[in-house]
């Protein structure tokens, strides 16, 4: 006999209240990769089956092992407007930071993008301006917190005079112009390009003050 998410995804409607009436938990359950009755429904389609889970506990932003809601994953205009009408969050972003609206555009499933930006009062984006945000979250996720804690050490070691206060803010200084500079550059090589004159320039500049102050 089938599970409750192979009864969901293939959409027998007796099967799966079969078992939700024996345990009320399974409407949530969780598979190995996070994926519950609700992710099935929403994406395969299945709006009978959807509104049942719904009125027997379904959580409409329950999240699997990607962060995805069944939102993020579904597939049908009716059933994207029988989730927001029983409060699913259009804003939630998975572990990509990608929010239903960019999953949507990306599965091809615009008339469900059109419903979610019209609850969300948005124009719908055109998908290569998602890409292109992506890319440079990307760029930013690229910088990792070592890498800037390393960044900061270094330029803090060759300061030949400082005190703590001083270290706090330049430690603050250096992320955040980094990060920016990051944010701006077009790919990855001018990124690290603008990164590495952001150093030696703030680096010249915090010789000079030092130099100065203790002449």
């Amino acid at each position: 006999m089938a599970n409750i998410w192979t009864a969901t995804s293939d959409g027998d409607f007796d099967r799966v209240r079969e078992l939700v009436e024996a345990d009320k938990a399974l409407v949530n359950a969780k598979d190995e990769n996070g994926y519950t009755p609700m992710h099935a429904a929403s994406s395969w389609k299945h709006l009978d089956l959807l509104k049942y889970l719904i009125d027997n506990g379904g959580d409409v932003n329950i999240t699997d092992s990607d962060g995805d809601t069944p939102l993020h994953i579904c597939e049908d205009k009716e059933c994207a407007l029988l989730l927001l009408e029983h409060c699913a969050d259009p804003s939630v972003e998975n572990d990509e930071g990608m929010t239903p609206v960019h999953t949507t555009l990306e599965n091809e499933a615009v008339e469900v993008t059109e419903v979610i930006c019209k609850q969300l009062g948005i124009a719908v984006p055109k998908l290569e301006e998602v890409a292109e945000s992506e890319q440079a979250e990307g760029l930013v996720d690229s910088v990792t917190d070592a890498k800037l804690e390393d960044l900061s050490n270094w330029l803090l070691q060759n300061v030949d005079e400082n005190n703590e206060g001083d270290e706090d803010a330049l430690r603050e200084m250096v992320t955040r112009y980094v990060m920016q500079s990051l944010r701006i550059s077009d790919n990855k090589d001018d990124s690290e390009n603008t990164a590495t004159a952001t150093v030696a320039t703030s680096t010249g500049k915090v010789s000079q003050d030092d130099d100065s102050t203790s002449d």
